[in-house]
């Protein structure tokens, strides 16, 4: 930039400094620039900025810091006389944050990073197409603001600026891979801090875009070894195993692409494939694989030279092998040398804090199980020892923190068999619950880890208040373990550690009397997926009114992420109509789904009055469910002998509390023991409706048993407490609806009492429905008048399943009562496909499914009805949103029987009919005989269909007339025939 003040002399030593190379040159060129401005009292912003590049000029030649200061000084002068919008804009910001970096890397005052920051946002704003470099350069500045601060801000503006620059450059730019292996460390970092892992698909794409560079070459093996940790990582994260092949393959790449000539990298990946097969190892159990890690360790040994710091990873990799083999064979020969090696690799690791910490905790947790084994005090002492001081080297937002608290909490609770007084009993047990407190609560870390640290800060805790933060904090960890992010069949798999630890928390809470919060924990607790479903469905009309972009966006997002999340397993169309994305672009995309409802959702929050938008429901919230009658929650956790029973009324927000002492530990276990094989196998033949079971002997008095123990110890307390009496009036009976938790999630309360001569049971007091949970009747009311009803029957299925005639007399039932009043649609045999009527069901308002079905033992998600190509599994309908639906009668076998590991989660056909949008579902505790379910349709039909009306809501009402007519026509004592008849929902 010249000014029309300056002369031929200024300009000639300023270019005669870059020709030359001298010095004083540029000394001659500050002082004839400083004359002009002399001579320009109102300053001239062109002389004020050529003053300000040379003093920069000058600092980069002799490195003198009053330069800066100098350089600083003019230019914002300058750029306080020029007009906005000037071109020369652009080049003062660019020198002034230059300038400022240089000056925050010398003196490292966090003002200077500050400007540095401003400057380059302000240049930036002059250039609306984009500056790779400027973006590029600002999202460095931001990641180093954030490496000395910590802010997330700057984290997440360091990836956005990142990201706007390597979208601007093709792969031909040669400051492509730069920027992109920037990215690559910052997007590692935001995972390391905060664990989501949708951080890691990105750092997989970007490395891989690294890799796929032509130029990319002499690298090569540190691309694909970084690319096989993030790879590592996200399987860990996640229990992916195909992400430990990916790791795998790419470590051996890098191994052969490094050569001899880079031994450093083939150590790298030897080691790295020795780990990783370790890994698989404990997955899978294969001994191969255990071979196979040692075989690479040994080779990475071969090649090392003797540095410390080689030798420690060897000896540690090493320890690690030996207790892996221990675990396998049980040899205590292979656990003394994984503790020879990890104590050798602990003291060669000394003068490392990082890697010492690691060697120390590792060393810790090899002699914590001898003393399992051995029982010698000392090793204890020795564990906690170690264990204590790699804490202490670890730093706070360590991803590793949280997993060394917990191991070194669970050594102190070891500790305390040894206490020889109250004081040092109390004392271990606070450092113990101190280790669990602090794991837990941490910002960073595996949420699994820290869940369970949770639990057991709650379980050490001395009093109640301080036991429900454990329980409250473990529990709000929950949404992370079993995250959106991952497909449902993955969702429930993580579940599986979570069992019973809604009802333990909710035990500890009804006994300090916190009613509200305990309805909060168990619906935080229990039926994880179908909340998780249940949320993605939820109305948004007054989001709408306020912001209708944001709500429509959230709303196209929820229906994206619903749909991805229950992806059936095999789902491959036959004709594919384009080019189908591979299982990994598939959960990409999904976890970036998920992220952005997330964010989405956050956005929300911030607005005035949705504040609560999607969060956990409050108790004061979950008491409006109790909308047609009571709602009885109940909640029995064995461990402590507990069963309470929670009573929610209409018409007021009061929780009343039942104390249900009779069914204690012993009385669940008698039940699950006695009782276990007659819920799950009946006195069913080949011909009825249902896979083929075994006879039991004595069903009618074991059953007898079991509805007297449930009558006695469960329901006639509640109805006592609710003053019911017995009623012959059907109509003016009053709807109960039952909410239970662990064991009672699979017994038939409905059908609870003494048969016989003097008889009494639960259905002359009420008519009972079923709720998997409280927010399944919030969400949803049937619909008051159906105007549409899909009948499917399958009277002749292929495959080994046997002919069920009575589904054509079911159907026929159904033609018969609708008489032209309704929509009626039939699909049977092989007009009954999967994929029609799935299509058929958007369009109608009831659903009937008269056919086999299967609850899957092994996977619970491939529960599913047998159609005529097909099944139609559970995953398929959760996939599903179907809007303002009313009844589904599902007519077939097993569509209430949930998974015995997960009771609390109702993986059943009929909650995934209710996370679907059914909100009120008829279907079946068991296998049922094929000539009663055309008795039950007929009557439950004639009940509903009345004036040319259906009345959804009538539907729990109905069943129970239906219900009570079959025992008329059978006895009351042949119970494995009616008592599989139940209403869920609404």
């Amino acid at each position: 930039m010249n000014s029309q003040t300056e002369d031929v002399s200024k300009i000639d030593y300023y270019a005669r400094f870059h020709r030359s190379g001298d010095i004083a040159d540029l000394d001659k060129d500050i002082e004839q620039t400083k004359q002009a401005l002399s001579l320009s009292p109102e300053g001239d912003p062109c002389l004020f900025g050529d003053l300000g590049r040379s003093y920069e000029c000058r600092f980069r030649h002799q490195g003198t810091p009053s330069d800066l200061d100098h350089c600083i000084e003019y230019t914002t002068r300058a750029v306080s006389l020029t007009p906005q919008g000037h071109p020369h804009l652009y080049q003062l910001f660019s020198t002034l944050s230059l300038c400022h970096r240089k000056r925050f890397d010398l003196l490292g005052h966090a003002i200077d990073l500050d400007k540095d920051i401003e400057y380059k946002t302000s240049a930036l704003s002059l250039k609306p197409e984009g500056d790779p470099p400027m973006l590029s350069a600002l999202g460095q500045s931001h990641r180093l603001r954030y490496d000395r601060l910590g802010s997330l801000s700057d984290i997440d503006k360091a990836i956005e600026y990142g990201m706007l620059a390597a979208r601007l450059l093709t792969n031909e730019d040669s400051n492509l891979e730069g920027w992109l292996q920037q990215l690559c460390s910052t997007y590692r970092e935001r995972f390391k801090r905060f664990g989501n892992p949708s951080d890691l698909d990105m750092e997989i794409n970007c490395r891989t875009r690294v890799i796929s560079l032509p130029r990319h070459r002499y690298d090569a093996p540190e691309q694909f070894i970084l690319l096989a940790t993030a790879y590592n990582q996200r399987h860990n994260r996640l229990s992916d195993s195909c992400d430990l092949q990916k790791a795998i393959e790419c470590n051996i790449r890098a191994f052969w692409l490094a050569g001899p000539a880079r031994l450093s990298h083939q150590i790298h990946a030897l080691i790295n494939l020795s780990i990783l097969y370790l890994s698989r190892f404990i997955v899978f159990k294969d001994p191969m694989d255990l071979e196979r890690s040692m075989e690479y360790n040994a080779r990475a040994y071969s090649l090392m030279s003797d540095s410390h710091q080689e030798n420690s990873t060897r000896l540690h990799n090493l320890g690690c092998l030996y207790y892996a083999r221990f675990q396998y064979l049980g040899d205590p020969d292979d656990l003394e040398q994984a503790i020879d090696c990890s104590s050798l690799a602990a003291s060669l690791a000394a003068d490392n804090n990082g890697d010492e910490a690691e060697q120390l905790d590792r060393l810790g947790h090899y002699i914590h199980t001898r003393w399992h084994y051995l029982e010698d005090e000392n090793d204890l002492h020795r564990d906690i020892t170690h264990k204590a001081r790699a804490v202490a080297l670890t730093p706070e937002y360590h991803p590793e923190l949280p997993l060394r608290l917990e191991s070194l909490g669970r050594s102190y609770m070891g500790k305390l068999k040894f206490a020889k007084c109250k004081c040092s009993y109390r004392k271990t047990q606070q450092l113990a619950l101190d280790s669990f407190r602090r794991s837990c609560m941490s910002e960073v870390g595996n949420p699994a880890i820290r869940l369970d640290s949770g639990v057991s800060w709650a379980r050490i805790a001395g009093g109640l208040e301080e036991r429900l933060n454990g329980y409250q904090a473990a529990i709000n960890l929950i949404p992370q373990v079993v995250w959106l992010g991952t497909t449902v069949v993955n969702r429930y798999q993580n579940l599986q550690g979570l069992k019973d630890l809604a009802a333990e928390a909710a035990a500890t809470a009804i006994a300090a009397k916190e009613y509200a919060l305990a309805l909060e924990l168990l619906e935080q607790g229990r039926s994880i997926v179908m909340n998780q479903s249940l949320k993605l469905r939820s109305p948004l009309d007054d989001l709408y009114s306020v912001d209708f972009s944001l709500a429509d966006r959230l709303k196209k997002v929820a229906t994206e992420l619903h749909t991805t999340a229950s992806r059936p397993h095999d789902s491959h169309p036959i004709i594919p109509r384009q080019p189908m994305p591979s299982p990994e672009e598939v959960a990409l995309r999904h976890r970036l789904l998920a992220k952005e409802y997330a964010d989405l959702s956050s956005r929300v929050r911030q607005i005035s009055g949705f504040e609560n938008f999607l969060k956990p429901a409050r108790g004061a919230e979950l008491v409006s469910a109790a909308r047609t009658g009571p709602v009885v929650i109940i909640n029995v956790y064995e461990p402590r002998g507990r069963c309470d029973a929670l009573i929610l009324q209409p018409g007021t927000t009061e929780i009343a509390h039942v104390g249900l002492p009779a069914f204690n530990s012993e009385a669940a276990a008698d039940v699950r023991i006695r009782f276990g094989p007659l819920l799950s196998r009946g006195n069913l033949t080949a011909s009825e409706r249902g896979v083929r079971k075994l006879p039991v002997q004595g069903n009618t008095s074991n059953f007898e048993s079991l509805l007297a123990i449930l009558w006695h110890d469960i329901v006639k307390p509640v109805l006592d407490f609710l003053g019911y009496k017995p009623n012959t009036c059907l109509e003016e009976l009053p709807h109960l609806t039952w909410c239970t938790t662990g064991i009672l999630s699979s017994l038939p309360l409905h059908a609870a009492g003494i048969y016989g001569a003097s008889q009494v049971c639960v259905s002359d007091y009420v008519v009972s429905s079923y709720a998997p949970n409280l927010t399944a009747l919030i969400s949803s009311t049937p619909l008051s008048a159906a105007t549409s009803i899909l009948g499917v029957s399958q009277e002749v299925t292929p495959g080994d399943h046997a002919s069920l005639p009575g589904t054509v007399e079911e159907l026929a039932h159904i033609r018969a009562h609708v008489n032209n009043t309704l929509s009626y649609t039939p699909l049977t045999n092989g007009e009954a496909n999967v994929e029609t009527v799935l299509h058929a069901m958007e369009h109608h308002d009831c659903v009937h499914l008269a056919c086999h079905a299967q609850q899957n033992a092994n996977d619970p998600t491939k529960s599913g009805f047998f159609l005529h190509d097909g099944t139609l599994d559970l995953v398929s309908i959760m996939g599903r949103s179907f809007k303002n639906k009313g009844l589904a009668f599902l007519s077939a076998c097993q569509t209430a029987m949930g998974d015995e590991t997960l009771p609390d989660e109702t993986v059943h056909l009929a909650s995934s009919m209710l996370t679907a949008g059914y909100p009120s579902v008829i279907a079946t505790m068991w296998s049922v005989w094929d000539k009663d379910a055309p008795f039950v349709a007929n009557k439950v039909y004639g009940s509903l269909l009345k004036e040319g009306k259906m009345d959804c809501r009538e539907s729990a009402r109905a069943l129970h007339y239906a219900v009570t007519e079959l025992r008329k026509e059978i006895g009351d004592n042949k119970f494995e025939r009616w008592v599989p008849f139940i209403h869920i929902g609404s």
